[in-house]
C-alpha cells in the first residue's frame, strides 16, 4: 500500500546556510527562494523532496542504535539512506567541505559501495551506490 518516500523533512539551525550547502556539495537544487522564517525545499536527482525545517533548538537527525554493530555497542545511526550514481565523485565534494564524513568510501560487495557523512548541523546520512 505504501509506495515510496516522497519527501523528508531536516531540522537545520540557518535554512540559506544549509540550502547553500545542499546545493553546492550534494548537488541539490532549491526548489524556489526561501521566504523569512520558512524552510527550503531541495529537489534531489530523482525528483524527490528534501525539507530544511528551521529549528531554534538545533536537535542532529541522528538516534543511537545497538542493532548496526556485531557486538551491540552503540552507534550513531542516519535516518535517510541516499542513493547516488558517482559516490567517488561526492565523496570528494564532501572531503573538500570539510566536516564529518567517513575516511574513505566502504566496498560492502553485493551491498554496494557506502558512505556516511555529516551535514553542517550534525545531521547524519548514508549514501549508498549500487555494485557494478
Amino acid at each position: 500500500m505504501i509506495k515510496r518516500i516522497e519527501c523528508a523533512y531536516v531540522p537545520v539551525s540557518d535554512v540559506e546556510r544549509s540550502a547553500k550547502w545542499y546545493e553546492e556539495v550534494l548537488g541539490m537544487k532549491l526548489r524556489s527562494a526561501i521566504q523569512p522564517g520558512r524552510g527550503a525545499i531541495m529537489i534531489m536527482g530523482d525528483g524527490g523532496w528534501l525539507f530544511l525545517q528551521p529549528s531554534p533548538n538545533m536537535t542532529p537527525l541522528t538516534f543511537a542504535t545497538t542493532g548496526w554493530t556485531e557486538v551491540g555497542e552503540s552507534f550513531e545511526m542516519f535516518p535517510i539512506c541516499f542513493e547516488t550514481d558517482n559516490i567517488q565523485k561526492l565523496y570528494e565534494s564532501l572531503r573538500q567541505a570539510g566536516l564529518w564524513l567517513e575516511a574513505e568510501v566502504r566496498d560492502e560487495g553485493t551491498c554496494g559501495h557506502q558512505l556516511n557523512f555529516k551535514d553542517p548541523d550534525g545531521n547524519k546520512y548514508q549514501v549508498w551506490q549500487q555494485p557494478e
